[in-house]
Protein backbone atom coordinates (compact mmCIF):
# COMPACT_ATOMS: atom_id res chain seq x y z
CA UNK A 1 0.00 0.00 0.00
CA UNK A 2 0.97 3.29 -0.83
CA UNK A 3 0.97 6.42 1.52
CA UNK A 4 -2.48 8.06 2.73
CA UNK A 5 -2.78 11.79 3.49
CA UNK A 6 -4.62 14.40 5.18
CA UNK A 7 -4.63 17.83 4.09
CA UNK A 8 -3.54 18.89 8.19
CA UNK A 9 -1.01 17.89 10.37
CA UNK A 10 -2.49 16.26 13.59
CA UNK A 11 -1.46 16.45 17.02
CA UNK A 12 -1.32 13.25 18.10
CA UNK A 13 -0.59 10.60 15.23
CA UNK A 14 -0.31 7.56 17.72
CA UNK A 15 -4.33 8.07 19.18
CA UNK A 16 -4.96 8.83 15.58
CA UNK A 17 -3.54 5.77 14.09
CA UNK A 18 -5.18 3.58 16.84
CA UNK A 19 -8.45 5.11 16.00
CA UNK A 20 -8.28 4.42 12.42
CA UNK A 21 -6.78 0.67 12.97
CA UNK A 22 -9.39 -0.31 15.04
CA UNK A 23 -11.96 -1.57 13.14
CA UNK A 24 -14.79 -3.98 11.90
CA UNK A 25 -15.35 -5.27 8.37
CA UNK A 26 -17.66 -8.03 7.01
CA UNK A 27 -15.36 -10.83 7.89
CA UNK A 28 -12.85 -9.77 10.40
CA UNK A 29 -12.43 -7.42 13.91
CA UNK A 30 -9.23 -5.52 14.21
CA UNK A 31 -8.43 -3.89 17.86
CA UNK A 32 -4.96 -2.35 18.57
CA UNK A 33 -4.01 -3.40 21.87
CA UNK A 34 -0.85 -1.53 21.91
CA UNK A 35 1.02 1.31 19.56
CA UNK A 36 4.56 3.05 20.22
CA UNK A 37 5.98 5.84 18.52
CA UNK A 38 9.84 5.79 17.47
CA UNK A 39 10.95 9.34 15.26
CA UNK A 40 8.89 8.39 12.55
CA UNK A 41 7.52 5.14 12.76
CA UNK A 42 4.45 3.94 14.83
CA UNK A 43 4.58 -0.02 15.66
CA UNK A 44 0.68 -1.11 16.91
CA UNK A 45 -0.12 -4.64 18.46
CA UNK A 46 -3.27 -5.60 16.30
CA UNK A 47 -5.77 -8.37 17.19
CA UNK A 48 -7.62 -9.73 14.20
CA UNK A 49 -10.33 -11.56 14.98
CA UNK A 50 -12.25 -14.33 12.32
CA UNK A 51 -16.10 -13.63 12.81
CA UNK A 52 -17.02 -16.86 11.69
CA UNK A 53 -14.54 -18.71 13.55
CA UNK A 54 -13.69 -16.42 16.34
CA UNK A 55 -9.95 -17.41 16.45
CA UNK A 56 -7.56 -14.38 16.86
CA UNK A 57 -4.20 -13.80 16.95
CA UNK A 58 -1.82 -10.46 17.27
CA UNK A 59 0.26 -9.23 14.90
CA UNK A 60 2.87 -6.27 14.38
CA UNK A 61 1.78 -3.36 12.39
CA UNK A 62 4.53 -0.75 11.34
CA UNK A 63 3.29 2.75 10.22
CA UNK A 64 5.90 5.12 8.51
CA UNK A 65 4.29 8.55 9.31
CA UNK A 66 5.15 12.09 8.22
CA UNK A 67 3.25 15.27 9.70
CA UNK A 68 4.33 18.43 8.49
CA UNK A 69 2.40 22.00 8.12
CA UNK A 70 3.32 21.93 4.59
CA UNK A 71 2.40 18.26 2.97
CA UNK A 72 -0.35 17.80 5.99
CA UNK A 73 -0.24 14.14 7.60
CA UNK A 74 0.89 11.45 5.41
CA UNK A 75 0.76 7.31 6.94
CA UNK A 76 2.27 4.06 5.00
CA UNK A 77 1.46 0.95 7.00
CA UNK A 78 3.07 -2.58 6.09
CA UNK A 79 2.30 -5.64 8.34
CA UNK A 80 5.53 -7.61 10.22
CA UNK A 81 4.54 -10.14 7.64
CA UNK A 82 5.86 -8.27 4.90
CA UNK A 83 8.98 -7.44 6.31
CA UNK A 84 9.50 -3.91 6.68
CA UNK A 85 12.54 -2.09 7.28
CA UNK A 86 11.98 -0.59 10.13
CA UNK A 87 12.84 -2.90 13.54
CA UNK A 88 13.26 -0.36 16.20
CA UNK A 89 9.94 -1.83 18.23
CA UNK A 90 9.51 -0.93 21.89
CA UNK A 91 9.39 -4.61 23.67
CA UNK A 92 6.24 -3.57 25.19
CA UNK A 93 4.65 -3.98 21.48
CA UNK A 94 6.87 -7.20 20.47
CA UNK A 95 5.47 -8.64 24.41
CA UNK A 96 1.73 -7.94 23.10
CA UNK A 97 2.13 -10.22 19.44
CA UNK A 98 1.05 -13.82 18.60
CA UNK A 99 3.82 -16.68 18.07
CA UNK A 100 4.45 -17.02 14.65
CA UNK A 101 3.22 -20.31 14.15
CA UNK A 102 -0.25 -18.44 15.21
CA UNK A 103 0.07 -16.11 12.24
CA UNK A 104 -1.82 -16.85 9.27
CA UNK A 105 0.91 -16.84 6.21
CA UNK A 106 3.33 -15.53 8.85
CA UNK A 107 5.62 -14.99 5.08
CA UNK A 108 8.96 -12.64 6.22
CA UNK A 109 7.14 -12.26 10.41
CA UNK A 110 9.96 -14.62 11.82
CA UNK A 111 12.35 -12.90 9.95
CA UNK A 112 11.39 -9.57 10.92
CA UNK A 113 10.96 -10.66 14.43
CA UNK A 114 14.75 -11.42 14.26
CA UNK A 115 15.82 -8.23 13.26
CA UNK A 116 14.14 -6.65 15.80
CA UNK A 117 15.82 -8.83 18.49
CA UNK A 118 19.13 -7.70 16.65
CA UNK A 119 18.81 -4.21 16.97
CA UNK A 120 18.14 -4.21 20.58
CA UNK A 121 21.04 -6.30 21.53
CA UNK A 122 22.90 -3.97 18.93
CA UNK A 123 21.18 -0.99 20.69
CA UNK A 124 22.19 -2.20 24.29
CA UNK A 125 26.01 -2.66 23.35
CA UNK A 126 26.36 0.52 21.77
CA UNK A 127 25.08 2.05 24.93
CA UNK A 128 27.84 0.19 26.96
CA UNK A 129 30.15 1.26 25.02
CA UNK A 130 29.24 5.40 24.77
CA UNK A 131 29.01 5.03 28.82
CA UNK A 132 32.47 3.40 28.65
CA UNK A 133 33.90 6.65 26.83
CA UNK A 134 35.63 8.79 29.18
CA UNK A 135 38.12 11.75 27.96
CA UNK A 136 40.95 10.70 26.26
CA UNK A 137 39.41 7.14 25.50
CA UNK A 138 40.79 5.41 22.51
CA UNK A 139 38.35 4.19 19.47
CA UNK A 140 39.42 2.17 16.34
CA UNK A 141 37.16 1.72 13.86
CA UNK A 142 36.84 -1.70 11.92
CA UNK A 143 36.94 0.50 8.64
CA UNK A 144 38.47 4.35 8.19
CA UNK A 145 36.11 7.03 7.75
CA UNK A 146 36.84 9.69 4.88
CA UNK A 147 36.64 13.71 5.17
CA UNK A 148 35.45 15.86 2.63
CA UNK A 149 38.96 17.15 2.21
CA UNK A 150 39.86 13.49 0.92
CA UNK A 151 41.71 11.88 3.86
CA UNK A 152 40.72 9.18 5.75
CA UNK A 153 41.51 7.83 9.26
CA UNK A 154 40.34 4.64 11.57
CA UNK A 155 41.31 5.63 15.14
CA UNK A 156 40.09 8.69 16.52
CA UNK A 157 40.31 9.64 20.49
CA UNK A 158 37.47 11.08 22.72
CA UNK A 159 37.60 15.24 23.65
CA UNK A 160 34.91 15.90 25.03
CA UNK A 161 31.02 15.63 24.78
CA UNK A 162 28.83 18.18 24.08
CA UNK A 163 24.97 17.84 24.61
CA UNK A 164 25.47 13.64 25.29
CA UNK A 165 27.21 13.72 21.61
CA UNK A 166 30.79 12.62 22.01
CA UNK A 167 33.17 14.44 19.75
CA UNK A 168 36.74 12.90 18.99
CA UNK A 169 39.79 13.88 16.85
CA UNK A 170 41.90 11.83 14.73
CA UNK A 171 44.91 11.13 16.59
CA UNK A 172 47.28 11.93 13.97
CA UNK A 173 44.82 15.14 13.19
CA UNK A 174 45.49 16.84 16.54
CA UNK A 175 42.46 19.51 16.62
CA UNK A 176 40.48 18.40 13.93
CA UNK A 177 37.11 17.88 15.64
CA UNK A 178 34.47 15.37 14.28
CA UNK A 179 31.58 12.91 15.53
CA UNK A 180 31.44 9.47 13.99
CA UNK A 181 28.37 7.46 13.30
CA UNK A 182 26.50 5.27 16.11
CA UNK A 183 27.27 2.14 13.55
CA UNK A 184 30.79 2.51 13.26
CA UNK A 185 30.83 3.50 17.16
CA UNK A 186 29.01 0.20 17.79
CA UNK A 187 31.37 -2.02 16.04
CA UNK A 188 34.30 -0.13 17.21
CA UNK A 189 37.49 -1.46 19.95
CA UNK A 190 37.87 1.46 23.25
CA UNK A 191 40.49 1.68 24.85
CA UNK A 192 41.54 3.86 27.56
CA UNK A 193 44.56 6.72 26.99
CA UNK A 194 47.17 6.91 29.69
CA UNK A 195 47.20 9.94 31.61
CA UNK A 196 49.59 12.02 29.78
CA UNK A 197 47.77 11.38 26.59
CA UNK A 198 44.15 12.64 27.99
CA UNK A 199 46.14 15.57 29.54
CA UNK A 200 47.51 16.62 26.10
Amino acid sequence: MGWLYRHDPIGNPVAYLTDQFTHTSEHRTNRVLGAARVANTVYMAVECTDKATGKSFVLAVVVLISNTRKHGFGHKDITETMGPCECACPDRIMRLLSPVTDIPNPSYAADWRARVAAHKKAAAELRTKRASLRTGSIVTLERAVSFHDGTAASVFRLRCVRRKTPIFEPVDRPGFLCRLRAADLAAAAITQADATAVAR
